[in-house]
């Protein structure tokens, strides 16, 4: 059997117009309810939704930032993922930061102390239930009251005069302390920053003046240190230098002995040559079947073999026993020929 609209539809003007008016007001709490019922996690943030008729609250499912069909009844409870900052100080921190009066305690002497702390803090997205369930929405609180008790304690186990000379260690002390005091609180001790420590005035003014000493000296010891190593140097390099120059020197004088090694024996071998070329004429040479030329006619003879030679000359200056004479060389040549022949 088939049913259309009109068999359904009231058929009186007042039906139709009770079906009309009802058909209005499902539309319109569709378009009023229907975005109320979506929630919304911001980012950097947890969330935990909210029943605002019975007041519960889901503490087993944490949401991730996103949009979420939860009910216009419903609203998001959020809590952050990144990191924040607590700090404890007199002096005012940027935006955004949970500040707090400076950490005041006693050190393992007994002084009195003020000590100016960061903490960056995250919380446990599995532990963000336990920690609505536990502290509500003033977790911040309870985290401070934590660290400012455990930091404090932590503070009576080194001296303060030991932050100049172990700062890495008292640092890592404090950054222990945190980690407990956060650790059963469903959040992380991230970082932890020691950035300022005061004393009352007559113990910082003693303090300040010890540690001005003991600068001084460790000051005056590398000073020291540096003069034994600057004079250390210093023998080396003339040590170096002494070894320049005797090398230098040696090198100097077997340069001249050699030198002269070499001119002496080349005049040698020029003797020796001059001396075999006299010998050699004096065996060879003879002047019309004499007897063998005497040393004065084997200079003569060489000098008029040299001139000889001596083509494009046309002036020569005789050395004699006497005095210097110039000599015309085409007609000494010409006379030297003929006697030659």
């Amino acid at each position: 059997m088939d049913t259309k609209l009109g068999d359904i539809a009231p058929q009186s003007p007042i039906g139709r117009c009770c079906s009309c008016c009802c058909s209005v007001f499902v539309f319109v709490m569709i378009i009023l309810f229907g975005p109320a019922s979506v929630g919304q996690v911001d980012r950097l943030h947890y969330g935990l939704a909210k029943d605002t008729i019975s007041g519960r609250v889901d503490l087993d499912h944490v949401l991730q930032p996103g949009r979420y069909y939860v009910g216009f009844w419903s609203q998001m409870i959020l809590f952050p993922s990144h990191l924040f900052t607590i700090e404890f100080s007199n002096e005012k921190p940027e935006e955004g930061v949970d500040h707090l009066s400076v950490l005041q305690t006693r050190d393992q002497d007994g002084k009195s102390i003020f000590l100016d702390i960061s903490v960056q803090v995250r919380l446990s997205q599995k532990g963000v239930g336990e920690l609505y369930k536990e502290m509500l929405d003033q977790y911040k609180s309870v985290f401070t009251a934590e660290l400012r008790d455990d930091l404090a304690k932590a503070a009576n186990n080194f001296k303060i005069s030991d932050a100049w000379n172990k700062y890495p260690e008292i640092t890592s002390l404090l950054t222990d302390a945190c980690k407990r005091a956060l650790a059963t609180r469903h959040a992380e001790c991230w970082a932890l920053q020691l950035w300022g420590i005061r004393l009352e005035s007559k113990y910082e003014a003693a303090l300040i003046k010890t540690q001005v000493t003991k600068q001084a000296k460790r000051t005056e010891d590398q000073r020291k240190r540096h003069l034994i190593v600057r004079a250390n140097t210093s023998v080396i390099l003339a040590n170096y230098k002494k070894n320049k120059t005797i090398i230098e020197a040696n090198g100097t004088a077997e340069k001249f002995m050699i030198e002269k090694a070499a001119n002496a024996d080349a005049e040698a071998n020029l003797i020796k040559a001059q001396a075999n070329a006299t010998a050699l004429i004096k065996s060879i040479v003879r002047v019309n079947g004499k007897p063998p030329m005497t040393d004065e006619q084997v200079v003569e003879y060489m000098k008029r073999i040299m001139i000889l030679n001596k083509t494009d000359t046309n002036f020569l200056i005789h050395a004699g026993r006497e005095s210097l004479s110039a000599i015309n060389a085409q007609a000494y040549r010409g006379i030297s020929e003929s006697g030659l022949r």
